[in-house]
């Protein structure tokens, strides 16, 4: 199963790309993507990475509950987005 900076690539490709994320924050269990245009996100991607438990939309953010490796993941995504989405 995969994990770490390539997860985080594949995901970051599959909610649109680095441009597409206006914000990025995280909970105990799931990522949360405030998504510039959410049309872009290609959801049966996300749906169908082995590290995906599951995604729901939740008011204006897309959350996606990884199967493991939550916190490594979420910087591994930090890096990758630098400070563009970072509260």
């Amino acid at each position: 199963m995969p994990s770490g900076a390539h997860s985080a690539d594949v995901i970051l490709r599959d909610v649109g790309g680095r441009e597409n994320v206006a914000r990025l924050t995280h909970c105990f269990v799931r990522l949360r993507f405030r998504l510039r245009d959410p049309a872009a996100a290609d959801m049966d991607a996300l749906r169908a990475h082995p590290l995906v438990a599951f995604i729901v939309w939740q008011a204006d953010e897309l959350h996606v509950a990884p199967r493991r490796d939550l916190f490594q993941l979420f910087g591994a995504l930090r890096d990758a987005l630098g400070d563009t989405a970072i509260p």
